[in-house]
């Protein structure tokens, strides 16, 4: 890569606004930010109440100069993030000298972006809440708690031959699969740290290390993983389990044309009881009974144990007017304890509207 000039440039973040917060004396706190980088501290914002609605207009400028030949260098660039510290000011009470404060929470912005050409960025990035923090629990509009953050430097830290010419290894980590059940979050979300290792010719292996990521459960995040995902790769032996995750979050958001799109790649592929009973909800859904049978009859017969397959060959049954058969399949159903209760109580109401499927009538 070709010399970076040696004269140093202003890299400066300012942080516009916030969202979403509150405190722990209530839901229009007296906060402030401070920002940090390289383990220096850049400077602290004015004190700004937060609105009844949550925001607060910071308007927050700091900055530090980058010097390739001393002081912030490109590997401080790629490696370091900022950080975004919000603190809460406690109301001060009788006789108390000095103010009290308690940090709400934490944000880092990512400054590979001036390693890549680019002299300005507009960023949204999430305020994860430390522990016991009042961000825990988010507002009634159950949105994450955010800072909208701007970058600039005068001009472009690299040159186009210094960019094209360069050796960046950018590794980002999107998705996890198939963790244990510990780490699937039904509370606050939780933070985890993941690490892997970079092989290097000749040298020893060079950690690399996933901080203070969020297992939230955001479904929008994780579908648009998983769409890239598929998208881009052609032939991976272990895309079975990203069909079924992506099939089954456009079932949980009714987008039924897309999950019936995406297990039949799936039953092409690598087809199993799964991929088929998918499919079969699928149809179901956009009221194509004899594909939903066929596809459903396919996932039995790859494993007749599947207690969600019986419950909605019941259902087809019961649609199509087949009565000996809705009840049978029922009579599996139950046999093999259907967990899911609102599929259980749908199965009821249709029974109720047909007037048979349950032989205890």
């Amino acid at each position: 890569m070709e010399q970076v000039p040696s004269a140093g440039r202003l890299v400066q973040i300012t942080v516009t606004e916030g969202y979403d917060l509150k405190g722990f004396k209530g839901d229009t706190p007296v906060t402030f930010i401070r920002a940090e980088f390289n383990q220096v501290v850049l400077g602290d914002s004015a004190k700004i109440t937060v609105s009844p609605e949550g925001s607060a207009k910071y308007n927050f400028t700091s900055s530090f100069e980058f010097n390739p030949e001393g002081g912030i260098t490109l590997d401080d660039l790629a490696h370091k993030p900022v950080f975004l510290t919000v603190t809460e000011v406690l109301p001060k009470e009788k006789k108390q000298k000095e103010e009290k404060t308690l940090i709400l929470g934490q944000a880092v912005v990512d400054l590979l972006p001036l390693l890549e050409g680019q002299s300005s960025f507009q960023t949204t990035v999430p305020l994860h809440p430390v522990q016991g923090s009042p961000l825990e629990t988010p507002r009634s509009s159950a949105k994450q708690c955010s800072l909208e953050v701007k970058l600039l430097v005068a001009e472009p830290l690299l040159t186009t031959a210094q960019i094209s010419g360069g050796n960046l290894l950018k590794v980002t980590l999107e998705a996890a699969y198939s963790v244990p059940e510990s780490f699937i979050p039904t509370g606050p979300g939780q933070n985890y740290m993941v690490g892997l290792q970079v092989p290097s010719l000749g040298e020893k292996d060079y950690p690399i290390l996933f901080k203070n990521g969020t297992l939230n459960g955001n479904h929008s995040e994780a579908k648009a993983c998983y769409e890239r995902t598929i998208s881009f790769v052609v032939d991976a032996s272990e895309m079975h389990f990203i069909f079924l995750r992506l099939g089954l979050i456009y079932l949980e958001e009714k987008e039924y044309e897309k999950a019936k799109k995406t297990y039949m790649q799936a039953c092409k592929r690598s087809p199993s009881c799964l991929t088929w009973l998918g499919l079969g909800i699928a149809c179901y859904r956009l009221e194509e009974l004899t594909e939903a049978e066929d596809a459903l009859s396919e996932a039995n017969a790859l494993n007749n144990y599947n207690a969600e397959v019986w419950a909605y060959l019941a259902l087809v049954c019961l649609k199509v007017g087949r009565q000996l058969e809705a009840e049978q399949a029922y009579k599996y159903m139950i046999k093999l304890k259907l967990k899911d209760e609102a599929l259980l109580a749908e199965i009821h109401t249709l029974q109720e509207t047909v007037g048979f499927g349950n032989p205890s009538f």
